[in-house]
Order: structure tokens, then C-alpha cells, then sequence
């Protein structure tokens, strides 16, 4: 499969002009507490451009100056990156159990929206040592499948093992789940009919945690929907409650695009594989082509951090933009979890979180040559 996918280049065409740099003598005063230079590299901002032979300073976990020329502050430390090497934003997965796989449901109960993603997750778990190096520094870290309300959706930076360094957010997101792994035989719902009724309750509760975050404190929505009748569900949820709301999966999507697009929900979809239908592979192009926000996730441990690059890949092969793809890895990622001021772009001012690929990002044939995260080096590639 990596031999197949090896092949898959990204051309990215350079917008003219460039960010401007920061002022000199903001640099300056970074300096004094130590700057990265990363320079000679093809910097895709993804906001604003491309920059050839750029320069990135970091300084206090943020992106100081961006830009081609900067002066380079005394005593900083400076990477010089290899030829044809290309900077772009962390890459971000939408939906993931990583470190936390039988952690992720509360069976005995069906409405949970106390629980928190994030107290399942391991920091020294080996699979998040392994992730530091996949190019993925921003994990949204949910809860499974098997409850209504399933609980709060943490975001948890790839930036290490301690992790009171690691959690950005607790509570970015609710997640929801409609279909067959919230039903079950020994508790409430038992059928789908009875999931809509328990949740069309909660959220017309004034008292209920469940409305005061979806609805008085317009906290977003993460809804589990694969097929095309739960996904017309979950839409009409949305409408009818005026929810901040984006679906996970939702395999089916392509059957009832134009609901989809009309209701403004946003799609979180992946992981792909090359043995999947050419209809699923075809359905991130089909719903970039409708305007609808895409962002990709793994759902790690089913598939590993690194296959989120994997599945942007296969989907630029059957059809997707690779700039489309791009902006579903970092940005429009990072604004579906009410993170896009911070993360998702190269921009002065933004948090410091850097892959730099060996060549194009989308071909899988680029190696992951250098991560930063926080302003901080967690990953190079080894020398041989």
C-alpha cells in the first residue's frame, strides 16, 4: 500500500507575496530567551501562501517572525533544513482513542456528559512516543461509541510524556453518537426512536448539563452518524436546537450531501484504507466540492496516528484538492475545534508547531524530518 501511495505528489503553487515580518526588535527580545531558526525550507502557511526558502524564528512556544530574509538573532540556535524540504502547520487529528483504547466508554450508563476524555489517557503510553514522529501534534482525544452522550472531547498536544504539558483543553467538544453501538439490550435506548426521544429531552432540559453546554454555551457538537438516516438525524438535531455541530465518520454522507451542506454541519471523516469502496474513497472530494468543512481523524488505536496522512493521500487521490487536503489536516481542523486562532497555520503570533517533511506532505515517500511542538524539537530523523 505505502508503495502505491508512495507516488502521490501535492502541488502546491506558490501565492504571491509574503507575510510580513515581525519587527525587528520583537525578534531581538525573543532572543534573549533563546530562538529557533528553521531555514531553507518551502514554508506552506496554508493561511497565507506559500514562502520559498523561508525562515520560521520561535521563540516562547509561538512563531516569532515568518518569512524569506528575516535576520537571524544573535545566539540563536539555527537548523538549516535540507534541500527540498517543505514546513507546514502540525497536522491534526479530529477523533481519536489514542493511549486510551478500553477507556472510552461507561457502559452502565447512556447519558454521560460529566466524563472526560482525557482522564483515560496515558502520556507515557508507547503509542503517543510512536506518534510524536508521524507529523501529528494536536490529538482530539473522544470518547467511544457506545453511549448517547458519550462525554467531553479533550485536546491533547503531542509535545512529550508529562501530561499536565500535554492537555490544551479538557472539554473542547461533546460528543454524541446515533446508530447501533449506542443501542443496547440491557439500558436505555434499546432503539433509535428511543435515542432521539432521550436526547431531544436532555436538550430541551434548561437544568441539564447536556443544554447548558450545547445549547446556552454553544460548546460544539461531535456526533458519531455513519449511516445516511442517522446523519439526517443528527442534521436535523442541529437545526432544530441551533447546535454548533460537526459528524464523525458518517460513511454515507455523499446520500444526502445537499442536507449535509444546507444544515452547515461540518465532517470529521477517515481513517481510509486502499481496501475501502471507491465510494467512501471518493466522499472527502464530493464533500469538499459541496463547501463543506472536512477535517480527517484516525480513530486511533483502529488505525495509528500516521495514517491520518495516509488517509489525506488516498483522498487527493480520488479526487480531492490537495490544498483542500491540506487545510483538512491543519486549519479548517483546527476551526471545527474552536482552536483556528491558535493552531492550523504558519502565522506570526501562532503557536509553534512545525512538521517538516522531506518533500511534498501528501506523498508518502517524504520522511518526516524534523517536529516541533510547543517551540520545542521532539522528533528528528535519524541520521544513518
Amino acid at each position: 500500500m505505502r508503495t502505491l501511495l508512495g507516488v502521490i505528489t501535492l502541488l502546491l503553487i506558490p501565492a504571491p507575496g509574503f507575510p510580513v515580518p515581525a519587527a525587528p526588535g520583537s525578534v531581538q527580545d525573543a532572543a534573549k530567551d533563546g530562538v529557533i531558526a528553521l531555514k531553507g525550507a518551502r514554508i506552506v502557511t496554508v493561511s497565507k501562501g506559500d514562502i520559498e526558502d523561508g525562515t520560521i524564528l520561535i521563540a516562547d512556544g509561538r512563531i516569532k517572525a515568518i518569512g524569506r530574509g528575516l535576520e537571524i538573532p544573535a545566539g540563536a540556535e539555527t537548523i538549516e533544513l535540507p534541500k527540498g524540504s517543505v514546513a507546514v502547520p502540525g497536522f491534526i487529528d479530529a477523533h481519536s482513542h489514542l493511549a486510551s483504547v478500553f477507556e472510552i466508554d461507561e457502559s452502565t450508563e447512556s447519558l454521560t456528559p460529566q466524563v472526560r476524555a482525557v482522564e483515560g489517557f496515558s502520556s507515557t503510553h508507547a503509542d503517543v512516543r510512536r506518534a510524536t514522529a508521524s507529523g501529528v501534534t494536536l490529538v482530539a482525544l473522544a470518547p467511544g461509541n457506545g453511549n448517547l452522550v458519550a462525554g467531553r472531547v479533550g485536546l491533547v498536544r503531542i509535545n512529550g510524556r508529562r501530561l499536565d504539558r500535554m492537555i490544551v483543553s479538557d472539554s473542547a467538544a461533546l460528543k454524541l453518537s446515533l446508530g447501533d453501538e449506542a443501542l443496547r439490550r440491557d439500558r436505555e435506548p434499546t432503539s433509535r426512536t428511543g435515542a432521539l426521544r432521550m436526547l431531544r429531552d436532555a436538550l430541551r432540559d434548561p437544568r441539564g448539563e447536556i443544554s447548558k453546554s450545547l445549547i446556552d454555551r454553544r460548546e460544539p457538537a461531535i456526533i458519531h452518524a455513519r449511516l445516511a438516516a442517522d446523519i439526517t438525524r443528527a442534521v436535523e438535531l442541529k437545526e432544530t436546537f441551533n447546535l454548533k455541530a460537526a459528524l464523525v465518520h458518517a460513511d454515507e454522507a455523499t446520500q444526502v450531501l445537499e442536507r449535509i451542506r444546507n444544515g452547515d454541519v461540518s465532517v470529521i471523516f477517515g481513517p481510509l484504507t486502499v481496501s475501502d469502496k471507491r465510494a467512501k474513497l471518493e466522499t472527502p472530494a464530493k464533500l469538499a466540492a459541496a463547501g463543506v468543512r472536512l477535517a480527517f481523524c484516525t480513530d486511533a488505536p483502529a488505525s495509528a496516528e500516521d495514517q491520518l496522512r495516509v488517509t489525506a493521500a488516498i483522498a487527493v487521490k480520488y479526487g480531492l484538492d490537495p490544498k483542500a487536503a491540506l487545510r483538512a489536516l491543519t486549519l479548517d481542523a483546527a476551526a471545527l475545534l474552536g482552536v483556528g486562532d491558535r493552531f492550523g497555520s504558519l502565522e506570526e503570533g501562532r503557536e509553534a508547531d512545525v512538521v517538516v517533511y522531506g518533500g511534498d506532505p501528501l506523498s508518502l515517500a517524504s520522511p518526516v524530518e524534523l517536529v516541533v511542538v510547543e517551540g520545542r524539537i521532539v522528533h528528528r530523523k535519524p541520521k544513518r
